[in-house]
């Protein structure tokens, strides 16, 4: 059962952003198709994977998964993403980025999302 904010917080995304949803222990599984990486990676888009607390939003998400393969365009891999790990069965690129200071009357889904969006723009 999803917390009923980020139930809220899924139906009012873009439809176009919608992502699956799979529960996995302590943690909801957001997974994005073709989410959009910036243009110095070696994919325009990328599989992205959002794992956030079943205590959301008292806890934010924490760091962001992409595509095992996204590594940026000259081949090397991405600053703060050199693990990957498996997660739904699959292997995914964990980008170590922290959003420090959530705060759940100011951040919510689509503020994490623009946050991912600022991180997949830097190298």
């Amino acid at each position: 059962m999803l917390p009923p904010r980020l139930d809220r917080e899924l139906q009012e995304l873009d439809p176009h952003l919608r992502p699956e949803a799979v529960e996995d222990g302590s943690f909801v599984n957001l997974i994005f198709l073709n989410f959009p990486t910036g243009s110095h990676y070696n994919s325009p888009t990328t599989t992205l994977l959002v794992r956030v607390p079943l205590s959301y939003p008292d806890a934010g998400p924490d760091m962001f998964w992409a595509d095992a393969a996204l590594m940026l365009s000259d081949g090397s891999t991405p600053k703060s993403a050199e693990s990957v790990e498996t997660y739904n069965g699959r292997q995914w690129r964990r980008f170590s980025w922290h959003h420090n200071g959530w705060n759940p009357t100011l951040h919510d889904l689509t503020t994490y999302i623009t946050f991912i969006r600022r991180r997949f723009n830097e190298r």
